[in-house]
């Protein structure tokens, strides 16, 4: 008997009721495709609503409260055969996953070597653009009027919004300076622009001295021709399941594993599917946000786990799955952060289609660059940044390309590691960009790099409705990896 039909009879006996022993198989039967705790907290509520004076629940009154689709997923699962995928000859290799190369420093010192690495990062990329040989250390600029501007780069140390300019001091190592916004187009720029991330200004000083922002830039991704597969691929970009959750939509999460299977339609996409990406909150985990615990169907983090694999399983074995962490995961929460330990995956990391990974994690797949980032950072851009909220996503991931950096604020919701490494910067520039965290479905192309924020499989907890944020559940993106269309399906309702 597993722990959650425990918890059921638990609960019934609690509120008076005890199961029939028909009722109790039919439990066990369904067990795993199914929430039988909801099931049985539903069974009460309708006797008690109905004025039903039996203290015993049967077999009729848990079907009763089954989803309406429910039997009809299982009448598919049961009649239909997988469908027969085309051969396809995997072509994936993982070029960056922080896990072997995290390497902490304690201390100030650890933050001297991160911020010295990513200046020299990010300075790298800067030296690309055409007109970088024009860029003048800090220490060595004139401090005089001038027509014709000079232009600095530098790490942002500090940035103040006011009513009529914004002001930013930058760093550069060989000194720093604070220069204000006063005009637009400047000013809109500079308030976009993210606190410790790298930014190129163009100066001109007034008479008195004033350090005036003529124009400034992030280091940004170049506009250019992505990278697509030479063969009609397809891969399911995912993420935030929340697995142990109250609210996991395991009956939706069901169909989604159903027509991986080929037993709902989609036959072309279907049988030339290979991939599918995971990007983080695999399970909801323990002691994440106050009170998370009344808010958890499996409060013992290895359950969670076992159930999550439970359902990894059920996903055609020709189908390689990766998976990286997020911070409802028990990894490290300071970025980078390695792969899930072991010793709750264990059974993940036996499977022979099943790749673990850090966060961020970088792929090529059939040729096609994609960087694959939980997403927590879009916290801190979407609250300092103006005009931008968690509907739309995709905004925030423009602003984490454009500066060239996927965490760059330090010292807001993100915790970031003081590593000998800047692990956070993005070098190579992606075909894709995949993030989750917010829960919310968007997708959008910046500089022919394409933006997808996955969404959930995840309903509404009480913590997500009193800080105002509403999930868009059950909706899978599906890429074409030849062209870089999107198809989204939605299993919140089955799709014929």
């Amino acid at each position: 008997m597993s722990s959650k039909i425990a918890k059921a009879i638990k609960e019934a006996l609690a509120s008076g009721y005890q199961l029939h022993p028909q009722a109790f198989d039919f439990l066990l039967e369904i067990d795993e495709k199914i929430d039988v705790i909801d099931l049985v907290m539903k069974a009460i509520q309708l006797k008690l609503s109905s004025s039903d004076q039996q203290n015993i629940i049967m077999e009729q009154d848990i079907e009763k409260v089954l989803p309406p689709d429910f039997k009809k997923i299982e009448h598919a699962q049961a009649m239909a055969k997988p469908m027969a995928p085309e051969y396809i000859e995997p072509e994936f290799e993982i070029i960056k996953d922080p896990t072997g190369s995290i390497s902490p420093i304690e201390g100030l010192r650890g933050f001297q070597s991160l911020f010295k690495s990513r200046f020299e990062k990010l300075m790298k990329i800067v030296r690309k653009r055409p007109d970088s040989y024009q860029i003048k250390q800090i220490a060595n600029i004139k401090k005089e009027p001038s027509n014709s501007p000079q232009k600095i780069a530098g790490l942002v140390m500090n940035k103040k919004i006011k009513r009529t300019h914004v002001e930013l001091t930058i760093d550069d190592e060989s000194s720093k300076i604070k220069a204000v916004a006063l005009e637009d187009p400047a000013r809109k720029s500079a308030a976009e622009i993210c606190l410790d991330q790298l930014a190129i200004l163009d100066l001109q000083f007034s008479k008195r001295g004033l350090a005036i922002v003529k124009d400034v830039y992030s280091p940004d991704i170049p506009d250019r021709l992505p990278n697509t597969s030479k063969k009609v691929v397809y891969a399911v970009l995912t993420s935030d399941l929340h697995v142990g959750s109250k609210t996991f939509l395991l009956d939706v999460f069901n169909r989604f594993v159903l027509w991986l299977n080929g037993m709902l339609g989609d036959d072309l996409i279907i049988r030339r599917l290979k991939y599918v990406i995971i990007g983080g909150d695999l399970v909801d985990g323990i002691g994440v946000y106050p009170y998370q615990d009344k808010e958890l169907q499996e409060a013992n983090i290895y359950e969670q786990y076992k159930m999550a694999t439970q359902l990894i399983e059920k996903i055609p074995k020709h189908i390689q799955i990766f998976i990286i962490p997020g911070n409802h995961d028990p990894a490290r929460q300071a970025l980078p952060q390695p792969a899930i330990p072991k010793k709750y995956a264990d059974q993940l990391y036996s499977m022979e289609n099943v790749k673990m990974l850090g966060n961020p994690a970088y792929l090529n797949l059939h040729g096609v660059n994609i960087l694959v980032y939980h997403g927590r950072s879009l916290d801190d851009i979407v609250a300092m940044t103006p005009g931008l909220t968690f509907s739309k996503p995709t905004s925030a991931m423009k602003i984490l390309l454009k500066a060239r950096h996927l965490a760059p604020i330090y010292g807001g919701r993100t915790p970031i590691a003081p590593e000998k490494e800047d692990h956070l910067v993005i070098e190579e520039v992606p075909d894709i960009f995949h993030a989750g965290h917010v829960h919310t479905i968007d997708i959008d192309t910046y500089r022919n790099t394409l933006l997808i924020n996955s969404g959930t499989w995840q309903g509404q907890t009480g913590y997500q409705l009193n800080m105002g944020l509403n999930p868009i559940p059950g909706i899978a993106p599906i890429v074409n990896l030849a062209t870089l269309e999107v198809t989204l399906r939605n299993f919140v309702s089955i799709q014929q």
